[in-house]
Formats: C-alpha cells, sequence, structure tokens
C-alpha cells in the first residue's frame, strides 16, 4: 500500500512537471510570435514616389508595389503625370523619388537645358514607335498625298519619328553621324506629308479627334487613348532600336547608389514582370535591360557623342 501512495505521488509530480513545461512552451511560443507581429506592424513601410507619364504605366507600378510591399516592406506610390518635362522638373524638385518615362538622350537634354543632374540608374522598357491612321486608311501605301501627320515635338522625339518613317518608306531623310534627325533634314517627302508637332499626349488624342490623318507615337501613349497594336500600320522593329532609345529609371545625381531604389530597380528587371507585363499588354512591352548593363556609362557616352559638339 505504501509502494502504491509513492508510485501515485511520483505519477502526478511527473504529470505537474509536464503541465508546466507545457504550458511554458506555449506561453513562450506565443510571445515570440506576438513580438514578432509587433515588430512587423509597427514598422512603417518605406515609400517611394515613382513618376510615370501614363495610366498604363500605373497598372504595372501597382503590381510591382504589391511584390515590393510584400517582401521589402517598400510602398510604391504611382505618380502619373502628362507633361514629359514636368516629370523631370518633380524629380529634380524631390517631389518624386524616381521617374520611368524617358530615354538616354531626352533626359541629356533636358539636364542640358534645366541645368539638373539627373542620372539613369536601369533600363525600363523600349516602348515600340507605331505609325496609326483614321480607319479609311489601312495601309501604309493607303497614306494620301496630303496627310497631316501628328509626333512629339521635341528634338529627341522628333529625330525617332524620323526615323521610323523612313524605315517605314514616306519619306528620306539626310543622316549625319552624331547628329539628331530634324525636319529641315528630309530630303523627299513624295506624299508631300504635312507635319504637325505636338505636345507627347496630343499626339494620340490627335487622331481620336480627327485632326489628323496620321499619327506616329509610342504604343503605350496610344493603348491610353484607345489604339491597339494591331491596329497600327507599322511598328517599330526594337530588335535595332538604339541604346539611347531605351526607356530608363532616372533619380537625382546624389541617389544612383540608394539601396532602397536598386531595390525597386531590381524588383521591375524580374520574370515576373516580364510574366505581368506581356500577359496584360503582349507586344507593346519588350523588357530593355540586360546582363553587364552600364546605364550611367551609357548616359556619359551618348553626352560625349552627341551633346558635345
Amino acid at each position: 500500500m505504501k509502494q502504491l501512495k509513492v508510485f501515485f505521488r511520483a505519477s502526478l509530480l511527473l504529470l505537474v512537471s509536464f503541465v508546466i513545461v507545457a504550458c511554458g512552451n506555449q506561453n513562450s511560443n506565443n510571445a515570440s510570435t506576438t513580438d514578432q507581429d509587433v515588430v512587423t506592424n509597427d514598422e512603417e513601410p518605406t515609400v517611394v514616389k515613382v513618376g510615370m507619364g501614363t495610366e498604363d504605366g500605373r497598372i504595372m507600378w501597382e503590381e510591382i508595389g504589391e511584390r515590393l510591399l510584400e517582401h521589402e516592406n517598400i510602398e510604391i506610390e504611382p505618380v502619373v503625370i502628362n507633361d514629359f518635362y514636368q516629370l523631370n522638373r518633380a524629380l529634380s524638385d524631390g517631389d518624386i523619388d524616381m521617374n520611368l518615362y524617358q530615354y538616354i538622350s531626352f533626359l541629356a537634354q533636358y539636364n542640358e537645358d534645366a541645368g539638373t543632374e539627373l542620372r539613369p540608374i536601369g533600363y525600363g522598357s523600349i516602348p515600340p514607335i507605331a505609325i496609326f491612321a483614321n480607319e479609311s486608311i489601312e495601309s501604309i501605301d493607303d497614306i494620301p498625298d496630303g496627310a497631316r501627320v501628328s509626333f512629339t515635338d521635341d528634338p529627341v522625339n522628333i529625330d525617332n519619328s524620323l526615323i521610323q518613317l523612313k524605315t517605314a518608306g514616306l519619306i528620306e531623310v539626310e543622316e549625319v553621324e552624331g547628329e539628331r534627325l530634324s525636319i529641315d533634314k528630309i530630303t523627299n517627302n513624295p506624299k508631300n506629308l504635312e507635319f504637325i508637332p505636338l505636345e507627347g499626349p496630343e499626339v494620340a488624342r490627335s487622331l481620336a479627334t480627327g485632326d489628323v490623318d496620321v499619327m506616329i507615337t509610342g504604343l503605350s501613349m496610344a493603348n491610353d487613348a484607345g489604339f491597339k497594336p494591331e491596329d497600327a500600320l507599322y511598328i517599330e522593329d526594337t530588335d535595332k532600336t538604339p541604346y539611347y532609345y531605351q526607356v530608363m529609371m532616372v533619380t537625382n545625381k546624389d541617389r544612383v547608389d540608394d539601396e532602397v531604389l536598386k531595390t525597386v530597380v531590381d524588383y521591375y528587371q524580374s520574370e515576373e514582370t516580364v510574366k505581368s507585363e506581356k500577359a496584360r499588354r503582349g507586344d507593346a512591352y519588350v523588357p530593355a535591360w540586360h546582363e553587364g548593363e552600364t546605364p550611367l556609362e551609357d548616359y556619359d557616352k551618348y553626352v560625349r557623342d552627341f551633346m558635345n559638339k
């Protein structure tokens, strides 16, 4: 009987010890999880304001922002500004942290004119330049004599537009190495096309409203105005696009080594972005980044070759 009591006491002590340890472990685990949640919840995300020229760009950055917020606690705030010059002014004034919309060639000209020091931090995409026309014109050959053609009115976009008009067989131009093309360099205009220079976002609207017969613009701008790639009479072959007509991510010179911005660039330059944008935009989205890219060196090369004449 005495031995039986001793056995019960030992069993009871063992059971109590087990319960205490188990409860202690559970409380310890709960405390660890709670502490981790509190730390996560208390940490405010780092906000990065990204400027862009189209609503189409906003959709893309919202998708990238979801991934950045989930994995890096970086919150992307898209800022749409329908003015190419204001997008850079907002950056130099500190209203945004970076932008994505411009070529190296546009950036170099802007810096020279405005006295700013904006710099590229990564390649983005190659927005193919396309030629669209009103519904009565079904092919390049159908463009009538005297047709009114709208295009973006700045030296960089004029150059690129004339390159594409030449490639499409509509004009001939005098090309001088190291110099941009301009209207006065057109040597043959067999259809007597009338060129109508407009601010960037106004180009697509000009065809939509019937103010012109033909427009030449990027597919992103065209898409914002309701034009689809399949409606184009001509689309640029992006395999032949020079490095200085690839769209760049840009920030201020003193932030080119900013680790947060580098992370944003990495998430943009990912397979997830390509898959998402290809599914949404098809051939209108062409990624421009490549292994070993040197955006700052490319910028300096362009300045040496084209700006220091």
